[in-house]
């Protein structure tokens, strides 16, 4: 009987020490919801946003030997957003009644999918984990194809990197405060002119104010709060 219970017992360490050296492979879901902040020379009012984002914490990890509790992952993300243009940074539409000329400075609302791969490093602190991430993806802006008069997309590169604050509530599921860097690249700000379509004032050429210094690779900035879901956390 003494033998059985020993037979047990050294299958029972060494199952114990077994699970020990397997590392859980573990996915991080994450919906954010937050405000995207654009550069000025955009265009593009200021507006709320919502997104996901998926990592994959990766087995293999180069800050394991540097900093204990350390994680190293590859994710994606995707957001979505509805901004309005700034009408006053381009050219006014005329209309003309009788005696009298009307000077409209003219928006749309235009749909913004932002989409990419990163790399995520993250570090204990306490209870709470500090991590950063960077990577790169694509922007499309769609077009209000009622204002234009036609549908419209352009697609382009973007670079982002960022970082947050996570607060694990339980096993499964914690919350993030995050900070995230997007830059355009190739951007037109002329592409977001909705007047196009009308008669341009030639008369008044200082109707509006000057427009904003532009640039071919704005940066913008979002402020999020994510809601994080680790399938099988433990």
């Amino acid at each position: 009987m003494r033998r059985h219970i020993a037979l047990v017992g050294a299958v029972l360490l060494g199952a114990q020490a077994l699970g020990a050296q397997v590392q859980t492979k573990q996915f991080d879901l994450g919906a954010h919801i937050g405000q995207q902040v654009f550069n000025k020379g955009t265009a593009l009012e200021n507006t709320p946003f919502v997104g996901l984002d998926a990592t994959y914490q990766l087995p293999w990890n180069p800050l394991a030997s540097l900093i204990k509790g350390s994680s190293f992952g590859v994710g994606m993300l995707f957001e979505v957003s509805r901004p309005v243009t700034r009408g006053d940074q381009f050219d006014a539409v005329a209309f003309d009644f009788g005696d009298t000329t009307f000077l409209y400075a003219v928006s749309q609302r235009v749909t913004l999918l932002q989409g990419g791969l990163e790399a995520v490093v993250g570090v204990p602190v306490g209870r709470m984990r500090v991590y950063g991430f960077a990577g790169t993806g694509v922007y499309s802006i769609f077009l209000d194809p009622r204002a234009v008069k036609r549908n419209e997309k352009f697609t382009n590169p973007m670079a982002t990197f960022g970082g947050g604050l996570n607060y694990p509530i339980n096993a499964s599921i914690g919350v993030r405060a995050q900070v995230r860097s997007v830059t355009f690249t190739n951007f037109d700000r002329s592409r977001l002119d909705a007047g196009l379509t009308y008669i341009r004032d030639q008369r008044i050429r200082d109707a509006l104010p000057a427009a904003d210094p532009t640039s071919k690779n704005p940066t913008n900035m979002q402020f999020s709060f994510v809601f994080q879901y680790i399938p099988g956390g433990n």
